[in-house]
Order: structure tokens, then C-alpha cells, then sequence
């Protein structure tokens, strides 16, 4: 048999993300159901490729907050308790909002317009109900924001609390997306005005508003 030449490492990576893209969906849309075990078998199987790109995305939503491997057991759907949302969600506030504060002495010019080029295109993604595009951009819009405030060991600590149903779920519920937009526009303002106050209440507002939405949908009240 002739040996075949390998295939593209583009085209390997962009599998491997459009299956994450997939389950992280399911998960999101609560179609794969917390504490849920995910066999790499059935989901290959399912989606008719091979185990590899499924284990590859495994373990980015591994990285993502949203599944966890167990040791001899398996990989199941990551499970948040109302306790473990209000922690991460009173962190965020905390890391976010400073990181907005450094963000608005920070960053220069440049960076502003991409972050309104950024949200504009979020706009659009929810326009057309296109929620993986919206979660893709929210990340890099937050993550811009993050790396503007030039405090790397910031930047680490919010990355360990930036994962699962805090930074995604919210995004997957009804009107939320238009509502990010319009709140990102007013962290916008606030960065181009340098006015670190403005800009930290203006993110820790966004997160309290994401917040009260997650908990008001999943669990019928706002958090206490």
C-alpha cells in the first residue's frame, strides 16, 4: 500500500475545534447534562470520525472548566453547584474588574478600535444567532482586556477562574448576547475615557448582570 503524506496540521486543528465546538455546545444547551459521562467511542461514533480529534477536544473543554477527567473512571460533564457559581462569579468581579482599572491606564489607541471591531462583529453574531461565533469573540474581547492591564500574574490568576458555565452558559441564554454587547460598549467608553473607576464598575456591573441572568433562568432566582 502507498503510504499517504500526513494530513495538514491546519486541517487537524480546525477538526479538533469544531468538534470542541460541538459538545460545548450540547453541553451548554444542557443536551448533555451535568455529571454525565461522555465516552470518546460513542461520541466518534456519533459524529463519524475518529477517537482522536474527540479526545483532543476533551481536553481543551477539560481546560475550559466545562468536563473533567476522573481518574479510572472517565471524562463527565463538569458539574457547578449554586455555591461554586457565586464563588467564581465574586472572583471574577474582584480580578476582572481590576484588570479593567490597569486595562484603562494602559492600553493605547490601537487596541480600543479592535475591541470595538471585536464587539461590533459580537453584534452581529447575535443578530444572526450564531453562538459559537458570539462565545469565540466574547473570549477574545475579554481576554484583550485582560492583557491590556500588562499584569501577567493577573492575567494567570483570572484564567484560573475564567472556565465552565460562568463564561459560557450565561452567553447560550435568551436576550443575553444583545445585553453583553451593549455592556462591553460601556467597558469601551469607560477605557477610552482612561477612567479606571469607570472602567472596573463597568466590568464588575457586566459580570453582576451575567450573574443574575445565569441564576434567574437555571434556578428561578437571582443569586444571593
Amino acid at each position: 500500500m502507498q503510504v499517504l503524506e500526513p494530513l495538514p496540521e491546519e486541517l487537524i486543528t480546525s477538526l479538533r475545534e469544531l468538534v470542541a465546538r460541538h459538545i460545548r455546545k450540547a453541553i451548554l444547551e444542557g443536551r448533555l447534562r451535568p455529571g454525565e459521562k461522555l465516552i470518546q467511542e460513542e461520541l466518534a461514533k456519533s459524529l463519524g470520525i475518529s477517537r482522536q480529534p474527540v479526545r483532543e477536544a476533551l481536553r481543551r473543554l477539560e481546560a475550559e472548566g466545562l468536563v473533567v477527567h476522573q481518574p479510572r473512571r472517565g471524562v463527565f460533564v463538569r458539574e457547578y453547584t449554586p455555591a461554586d457559581m457565586r464563588e467564581i462569579y465574586m472572583l471574577r468581579r474582584l480580578l476582572e474588574g481590576e484588570a479593567g482599572r490597569l486595562a484603562a491606564v494602559h492600553m493605547e489607541p490601537a487596541q480600543w478600535l479592535q475591541l470595538e471591531q471585536i464587539n461590533e462583529q459580537m453584534a452581529e453574531a447575535a443578530a444572526a444567532a450564531d453562538g459559537d461565533r458570539f462565545v469565540e469573540l466574547n473570549h477574545t474581547f475579554h481576554h484583550l482586556i485582560h492583557v491590556g492591564a500588562r499584569s501577567p500574574r493577573l492575567v494567570e490568576l483570572i484564567q484560573r477562574v475564567w472556565i465552565g458555565d460562568t463564561i459560557y452558559g450565561p452567553l447560550f441564554l435568551p436576550g443575553r448576547a444583545e445585553r453583553s454587547v451593549s455592556e462591553h460598549r460601556r467597558i469601551l467608553e469607560a477605557l477610552r475615557q482612561r477612567d479606571a473607576e469607570a472602567a472596573a464598575a463597568a466590568i464588575c456591573e457586566h459580570i453582576t448582570n451575567a450573574e443574575r441572568d445565569y441564576f434567574e433562568f437555571r434556578h428561578g432566582q437571582p443569586p444571593r
